[in-house]
């Protein structure tokens, strides 16, 4: 059957070299579907998650997991090992992962191979670009600080205050620069490739798309909790965020009309 099947697509691509390049059909979709769904209700989730965590118990007891015996530091603050994959490399994979998708997009313009996937790698590399960017503008924007500059951590800003303080800072002296995480958001970036597996109409793609973006974002949220430089709930909005810009960038692509393709 392998033999077979290797054989249909030797036979395949005599015919016609492009075909392994080409692309299936793209998807019917209504748009008020995908919107209400993708746009709307998965973003709603996630943000109602962060808030619940954020003003709950749970990112206070969290952050307490991660300190030290003294509980006014945390053990791995200063770990080599874990500022290299948590900071350095979440800072460094959607310019990696974008630029090359940028890159390859536009080759499309010059290479046939290549061309068929155009859109979708131009979108792929805009969108993870541009949910990192809007993230990291977002902390300049909102309140809450850091565990690590908290009292119940040895830093100077109280626990109590920090979560009675208003979620908009009103100026950006006030800001905390904590929230959202600008280091999950660069993991939850890579949920772009699950709409990119999705507009190229390949399912398998789709959903190992979703499961790299969810990985990547919870991975490196987890080591900058570790590390006292995140809560919980950060990760969270981040995830709303970076789903969101993916969602927005695809929205042409995923319910483009199906058509024939030669």
């Amino acid at each position: 059957m392998a033999r077979l099947g290797v054989r249909r697509m030797n036979d395949a691509f005599a015919e016609d070299p492009m075909r392994p390049f080409a692309l299936p059909n793209p998807p019917d979709l209504a748009v008020a579907g995908y919107v209400a769904g993708h746009l709307l209700l998965v973003p709603l989730l996630l943000g109602f998650a962060a808030w619940a965590v954020q003003h709950g118990p749970l990112d206070l007891a969290l952050a307490r997991l991660f300190a030290d015996d003294t509980g006014q530091s945390f053990a791995w603050r200063y770990s080599v090992w874990l500022d290299v994959l948590g900071h350095q490399a979440a800072r460094g994979l959607p310019i990696i992962v974008g630029g090359v998708a940028l890159a390859a997009g536009m080759a499309g313009f010059f290479l046939a191979q290549l061309r068929p996937w155009r859109q979708i790698l131009l979108t792929i590399g805009a969108a993870m670009i541009a949910g990192p960017a809007l993230v990291n503008e977002l902390k300049t924007m909102t309140t809450q600080h850091c565990p690590a500059t908290l009292t119940e951590f040895g830093g100077v800003v109280s626990y109590a205050a920090d979560r009675a303080a208003p979620f908009w800072a009103a100026t950006p002296r006030d800001a905390g620069h904590c929230l959202p995480s600008g280091h999950a958001g660069s993991g939850y970036a890579l949920l772009a490739l699950y709409f990119a597996g999705w507009a190229a109409g390949r399912p398998d793609w789709r959903w190992q798309g979703l499961a790299i973006g969810v990985v990547a974002g919870l991975v490196f949220g987890a080591v900058r909790m570790m590390q006292g430089e995140n809560f919980a709930s950060a990760t969270l909005w981040s995830a709303a965020i970076a789903w969101t810009i993916a969602a927005l960038f695809f929205l042409p692509l995923v319910c483009r009309a199906a058509t024939p393709r030669p």
